[in-house]
């Protein structure tokens, strides 16, 4: 007879032999228990429910999902996976990971039923699909999303190009960028905005507004809507978690590119001002620079060196080509990585056969003729520039013309003097921030005025050529000059508000985004403008014209008379607004997005 203690010992064995099989087995039939996944996951109508019924194994990105529920405060996840080794195993390594992320208690397994129908499904709020591939293809649309429609359940899943063409043709929900928790989140309380036709008809996306806060699904009692994240920032290089104030690049009927340069952060103007004008469009900002350089909001960030690996020009022509109806190329720049050269016009065949719709968009040297600009300008600052820096800006300029005559692509320059050198472009303005740059604080009250001169690069401003004489006013107590460069842009701010003159440049012919921004703190500008240029698109800012050997007569001239001098600066804030806030440079791009 076997003791007791051996007994004991093969009782212990056979649980530990048959515990897996008998909880498979018990995973594997729990399903007739429960009609609905929401039963299953046993929540009430009132708490919102994403479910995920694909394959869990195959869904790389439900880590990233499940990482994003923090920002999705009331919503719960149903995990319906099936009782495989494969999905179980996957399950577990989820469940463990919303333990790390402390929302362990708002995801839930379900096992699969044998048969899943959508009366099942049509419990949830949304559906939801991750699609991050390591191998980095492009997955083909799996047939759980006909059920998921068939439920009457709108779909938020990754971005590839099969997912995409069809929650387009089907009006069936949104998309995020792989791997991006805000882009994620946005796309959830976007999908939950927008109801699903009762019919389960096939009908086109309502185009999304840009808010932030889904309205409650019909039926359910009113709860706290999640912390607003308006914007994805996703890139494998750029910071997550940072907002961006324009719409996230969504399913509706204009999905606009921005990319590669953002100078001065003029490309996320302009996204902001397009998106705030015209509530169809939703948008995506890829900016190339190097690591070190300052960075302006975007989605994603391509660190310059990296921008010729194969791996990110891949991604890049998914990116592109897959996701955009409109791009808007800024300053000539390649889009799809550097495959097809270093300017945009070995991209073009590719674009135009993906059938998006693409205009040009030019700030200053990629397009200004340093030859013709010295012709114009007796000012000009090319006479400072470096022979071989002007000979290689000659030839830039010319090559980008060439582009631009060739394609007959829409054209778009930020600042009129361009206009001598691209006739036939529209001129779309500047953009700033009036809001964010306005100051209180009154200018030329105290004896010694503090005149603020900001170069970004030296020849461009002519700063070599007043430096001398703002040195010696200041010598002579006449002002306080300051000099300041390389300075963050916050530091910058503040220093424009404790100003009151702002010298920006003499030796262009316009007035660029730092005058702009002295404008709306009501700072009073000194620059050199060409009458002509500004007459020219009706222009007439409230700017003190003078070049370099005028300067000193001109500051002289404001001590003198301050109370027109504050005068004419009051008039800055105004001016900026009605011009360069975004709503008229947004209008030039209307025919192009129409």
């Amino acid at each position: 007879m076997t003791s007791s203690p051996a007994r004991r010992l093969v009782s212990v064995m056979r649980r530990r032999v048959y515990s897996p099989v008998r909880t498979a087995l018990r995973e594997a039939t729990a399903w007739r228990s429960y009609s609905t996944v929401r039963e299953a996951c046993g929540l009430s109508d009132a708490v919102p429910l994403l479910v995920h019924a694909g394959r869990i194994v195959d869904d790389r990105c439900l880590g990233a999902i499940i990482d994003a529920l923090p920002r999705l405060a009331t919503y719960h996840l149903a995990l319906v996976h099936g009782w495989t080794g494969g999905d179980r195993a996957a399950v577990e390594g989820l469940l463990r990971r919303a333990r790390a992320a402390g929302v362990d208690a708002r995801v839930h397994r379900v096992v699969r039923p044998r048969r899943l129908t959508p009366d099942f499904l049509a419990a949830a709020d949304l559906a939801v699909h991750g699609f991050c591939r390591p191998d980095g293809s492009s997955p083909l649309v799996p047939e759980v999303f006909d059920d998921y429609r068939a439920a009457g359940l709108r779909i938020v899943a990754g971005n590839a190009r099969g997912v995409r063409d069809y929650l387009v043709r089907h009006g069936a929900g949104e998309v995020f960028a792989t791997g991006s928790l805000p882009s994620f989140a946005t796309a959830v309380r976007r999908a939950a905005s927008v109801p699903t036709p009762a019919d389960g008809s096939d009908s086109a996306p309502t185009p999304a507004d840009g808010s932030d806060s889904a309205p409650v699904p019909a039926g359910r009692a009113a709860t706290a809507p999640a912390p607003a994240t308006p914007v994805p920032a996703s890139a494998p290089a750029g910071p997550s978690g940072v907002p961006t104030p324009w719409t996230p690049l969504g399913t509706g009927p204009v999905r606009l590119g921005l990319g590669t340069a953002n100078y001065a952060g003029q490309l996320a103007a302009i996204a902001t001002a397009v998106c705030a004008a015209r509530p169809a469009v939703s948008a995506e900002l890829v900016m190339a620079k190097p690591p070190s350089s300052f960075r302006y909001p975007a989605d994603v960030y391509l660190h310059f060196p990296t921008e010729h690996h194969l791996d990110v020009q891949l991604d890049q022509i998914r990116r592109v080509l897959s996701g955009y109806t409109h791009l808007i190329v800024d300053a000539f720049r390649p889009v799809l990585g550097r495959l097809n050269g270093d300017d945009i016009a070995g991209d073009l065949p590719a674009l135009t056969r993906a059938g998006v719709k693409v205009a040009l968009l030019a700030h200053g040297s990629e397009i200004r003729h340093p030859v013709e600009h010295l012709d114009r300008h007796a000012e000009s600052g090319f006479r400072d520039a470096p022979e071989e820096l002007r000979a290689r800006l000659t030839t830039v300029a010319q090559r980008n013309r060439q582009i631009a005559r060739e394609s007959g692509l829409p054209l778009f320059v930020t600042t009129p003097d361009l206009l001598d050198d691209v006739p036939w472009a529209t001129w779309a303005p500047l953009v700033v921030d009036v809001d964010g740059w306005a100051c209180d604080r009154p200018v030329m009250e105290r004896s010694r005025p503090v005149v603020l001169h900001a170069p970004s690069t030296r020849w461009t401003k002519g700063t070599d050529r007043i430096l001398p004489d703002l040195q010696e006013l200041h010598d002579r107590k006449v002002i306080d000059f300051r000099l300041v460069e390389g300075m963050p842009h916050d530091e910058m701010r503040r220093l424009v508000f404790e100003a009151d003159v702002v010298t920006e440049q003499f030796v262009m012919g316009t007035y660029g985004t730092f005058a702009c921004e002295a404008m709306a703190a009501g700072k009073l500008v000194v620059s050199y403008l060409s009458e002509s240029v500004h007459e020219r698109v009706d222009l007439r800012p409230p700017i003190v014209n003078a070049t370099a050997t005028t300067l000193v007569k001109t500051i002289e001239s404001l001590i003198e008379d301050r109370a027109t001098a504050a005068r004419l600066a009051a008039e800055g804030p105004g001016f900026v607004r009605e011009h360069h806030d975004g709503r008229r440079t947004a209008a030039a791009f209307d025919a192009f997005l129409r």
